[in-house]
């Protein structure tokens, strides 16, 4: 009994683990996105950011409930001295341990809508049984090929840090905003025409904690690549913004272009004093882990005045933040 008390403690120390990697959609720009949203919005009313809970936890499913099975590998559990309703035991308080079922209770009571602590409830529960059908999946395809090489000196950087975005909770939640936009305007029947100017800026928020410059899944090779390659700070610092910059304009084609860019420049240009801090591990499918305070607000500040600000006065403002951001590059490029 020691043995399998001392087995129980380690999955709950595991679990709190789990908890704290999903913890890092705190030190994301959207977490304060979310906090503005709710303090602007009724209380006698449904909260208006519960589909963004629904959204965060759908994302956040798989990759936790992977957690959970690594927690409890076959192999290993096949050697533990445990009887048949010891292994029982372990197995059920391991799905007890699903982070799902109390971030359902969480949301539902932040959102005030019965229907998201449903719906996250419902996800929590099939999660486990889709990971597992995943994991029977003989040959899976292999998202990180859909990616090409990439021309010129920088291609291998570009090519490396968009493998790096596709393993990011925040492409994947930009991804189905710009997909529920787009489905939005095609069978609406009369569609806001201000929906197209909020959502693309909404999109550029949302990737842009990514897009700070010191975010990085392995800091440590990171820095040993800039030290080994004959790049200088600013061609990594380039490499990185032209792959951010790629799969943005990638999400926000159907939006306009000239606002998303403008946008998209000035979130690079404040994003690129994060070089100067200590680097940011980053944790495979789970939102990016940033600089919310300053940076992640002169983002968000710059987002929404270059959208309103474009919106306004046309692509002359496009070129505008480019050169602002050129010259943060050249700037922060040369402090690298």
């Amino acid at each position: 009994m020691a043995g399998l008390a001392g087995l129980i403690a380690a999955l709950g120390r595991s679990a709190q683990r789990s908890f704290g990697r999903f913890g890092s959609v705190t030190h994301n720009n959207l977490f304060a996105v979310i906090l503005l949203l709710m303090a602007e919005e009724p209380l006698d009313r449904p909260s208006s950011t519960a589909i963004f809970y629904l959204v965060i936890g759908a994302l956040a499913a798989l990759p936790l409930v992977g957690d959970m099975a690594r927690r409890v590998p076959e192999a290993r559990m096949a050697l533990w001295p445990l009887t048949t309703w010891q292994r029982a035991m372990v197995l059920a308080f391991n799905l007890l341990l699903n982070p799902m079922l109390p971030l359902a209770v969480l949301f539902a009571l932040l959102s005030r809508h019965r229907a998201v602590g449903a719906g996250l409830f419902s996800v929590g529960v099939l999660a486990p049984i889709a990971f597992g059908a995943f994991r029977i999946w003989k040959n899976p395809p292999r998202l990180l090929r859909l990616v090409p090489s990439c021309p010129g000196r920088l291609g291998g950087l570009v090519q490396n840090r968009l493998r790096e975005l596709l393993q990011t909770l925040d492409l994947w939640f930009a991804a189905l905003l710009s997909l529920g936009g787009c489905l939005y305007r095609i069978f609406y029947p009369h569609p806001d025409p201000m929906a197209t100017v909020v959502l693309g800026g909404f999109i550029v928020i949302l990737l842009s904690t990514a897009g700070q410059a010191s975010s990085s899944f392995d800091a440590e090779s990171a820095i040993a690549r800039r030290l080994l390659l004959p790049l200088t700070g600013r061609d990594v610092l380039l490499a990185r913004d032209l792959a951010w910059f790629l799969a943005l304009l990638i999400l926000t084609a159907p939006y306009g272009w000239h606002r998303t860019a403008a946008a998209g420049f000035l979130a690079l240009a404040a994003g690129h004093r994060t070089i100067l801090t200590p680097p940011t591990e980053q944790t495979r499918w789970q939102f990016a882990a940033g600089q919310l305070v300053p940076t992640g607000l002169f983002q968000i500040f710059a987002v929404i005045v270059a959208v309103s600000t474009t919106h306004q006065y046309g692509p002359l403002v496009t070129l505008v933040c480019g050169g602002i951001w050129w010259a943060s590059l050249e700037w922060f490029g040369r402090k690298a």
